[in-house]
């Protein structure tokens, strides 16, 4: 039993000419609903010639223009809409002249029933309107049948087949390229996956493929594709324009200019070593240890920069080949400061990991902390239960509790002289990937630059409409209610946020709290 229905009406019926109306009915019969979705309207003359994958609803008379010729047509769901100019002459008056559904016409007294004025161009060009219940949203079911006929409902000129023509041939040849290229670096991932620029050209290839295919498939550019292609140029003008400076300022070869900072930093890196290897602010460290560890990294140093003289010739090389991608945008650059950073920071991370491990891979720190807490225990006569995990009471016997002692005391007067060396080499490594995360986000927003949205969102477009706004309409009477549909321009957060093309993941936040725990236990630390 059908209790209420819903006339979904484009707000330019009124100033049509009289016409059957062509759309969709629904019935929920879960809520006894009965929906007419009315989508477009043909000439009385051109209906049976005209070729439409939509049914004949009802018709719409504009005054009292060929009535009887309606009435004549039978069809198990109809409704005959009829619009007049009202008293004062500034909205149209909306009457229901003639209801029937599943063949038997109703009276309007009998059902609750509601004439809703949509926008149907926001409907049809909204791009971020998405529904927020799994059923029962009427608007987004209306948004998606408009969204589906769009190429019945919009008259395309001549000149506007041509243009989506030549506009598919051109993206094709493009993407045809980008595909043989794709298929290039997907053999060579296994290789490229250790390289931040060999990632990055992997990525852009698979970003610029989903662009190119959405366009075709679209045949125009869209929100998400016009965004992402505004900011590919835009990443290859600041490329440029940054390429330039640098060869303006910069009269050294890049090679000799990276051994000259990199000399500068060993040197740094050799006092800062040897004055851990003395009294560092005052603290009297084992002197064995201190000397052991302190030889180490500097032997690991030198050996580093040995290996940067001796790849000089390779340096210059790979600058060549490195300058020819960073032609394609400042993102690929970016990708070669993160490659140069890893290059010229590979010692500072291998003083880390000796630090904060030993060589036979056993973490240094982390087994001396974890030593004295365990240690700890036995002086309150407990132990840790792996199995269960939790800890139970234990009984130890004399000469555990001697060992224990000694154990604990040595691990203990080792610690200060670990703890130097690993805080010291922690904060060099904070440093290091908190850098790194920078330009990781950095490549972030540049590749996701939302100047083209930010445009259209400035312009109150109905492509960034996301909100139904529902307002009652003056021509509201006893037995028919009249609302009025428009559509909200969404909020920029979600805007941008829905602008994020499919292919780019945006980067995990940063997890404080593992962070910190990772450094105080003595775990690695991993980049951001």
């Amino acid at each position: 039993m059908t209790n209420n229905l819903l006339i979904f009406v484009p707000q330019t019926l009124c100033t049509e000419r009289s016409g059957y109306v062509l759309g969709k009915v629904i019935h929920d019969t879960c809520s006894g609903l009965k929906k007419f979705y009315i989508i477009s309207l043909r000439k009385v003359g051109s209906v049976e010639s005209t070729k439409s994958t939509l049914d004949i609803i009802g018709c719409h008379s504009n005054e009292t223009e060929a009535v009887e010729e309606f009435l004549e047509r039978k069809h198990a769901n109809w409704v005959h809409i009829a619009t007049k100019p009202s008293e004062n002459g500034r909205n149209k008056e909306y009457h229901l002249l003639n209801i029937i559904l599943n063949n038997k016409k109703i009276d309007l007294s009998a059902m609750r029933t509601m004439i809703i004025l949509y926008n149907q161009q926001a409907l049809l060009e909204t791009e971020l309107f998405e529904s927020k219940t799994t059923s029962g949203d009427h608007f987004h079911e209306l948004a998606k049948l408009i969204q589906s006929k769009k190429d019945e409902l919009r008259i395309k000129s001549r000149f506007v087949h041509i243009w989506e023509t030549l506009l598919t041939y051109h993206i094709s040849f493009y993407l045809h390229l980008v595909l043989l290229l794709s298929k290039i670096t997907d053999r060579l991932l296994p290789i490229l996956k250790y390289s931040s620029l060999g990632l990055h050209v992997y990525h852009w290839l698979e970003n610029v493929k989903w662009m190119l295919a959405t366009v075709i498939r679209n045949r125009d550019f869209k929100l998400k594709t016009g965004n992402y292609a505004l900011a590919i140029i835009i990443d290859i003008a600041l490329g440029i324009f940054v390429l330039r400076l640098l060869r303006y300022y910069i009269e050294d070869q890049p090679s000799q200019l990276l051994l000259n900072n990199a000399e500068a930093i060993v040197e740094s890196l050799k006092e800062l070593i040897n004055w851990l290897m003395g009294v560092p602010a005052g603290l009297k460290l084992n002197h064995v240890l201190n000397n052991t560890m302190g030889k180490f990294f500097l032997y690991h140093i030198q050996l580093w920069w040995t290996f940067l003289i001796f790849s000089k010739p390779l340096l210059d090389f790979a600058f060549e080949v490195l300058l020819l991608f960073g032609r394609l945008g400042i993102t690929f650059q970016i990708s070669i400061v993160a490659d140069l950073l890893a290059l010229v920071s590979f010692h500072t991370y291998c003083i880390y990991v000796y630090a904060a491990r030993s060589v036979i891979h056993h973490r240094l720190f982390n087994i001396q902390l974890r030593g004295i807490t365990a240690l700890f225990r036995l002086f309150l006569g407990k132990k840790n239960n792996p199995l269960r995990e939790r800890v139970d009471s234990c009984q130890y016997q004399t000469d555990q509790l001697f060992v224990g002692t000694l154990s604990f005391t040595i691990l203990l007067f080792l610690m200060p002289t670990t703890w130097v060396y690993y805080t010291v080499f922690t904060l060099l490594r904070l440093a290091s990937i908190a850098f790194g995360g920078f330009l990781t986000r950095l490549k972030f927003y540049l590749q996701v630059m939302p100047v083209y949205t930010f445009w259209r969102w400035l312009m109150r477009s109905y492509c960034t409409c996301s909100i139904v706004d529902i307002r009652l309409h003056p021509s509201c009477t006893k037995e028919l209610t009249v609302l009025s549909m428009t559509m909200v321009v969404a909020p920029w957060r979600l805007t941008w946020k829905k602008c994020i093309p499919d292919t780019i993941i945006c980067y995990p936040s940063i997890e404080w709290c593992t962070i910190l725990n990772n450094v105080i236990w003595g775990y690695l630390l991993y980049p951001l």
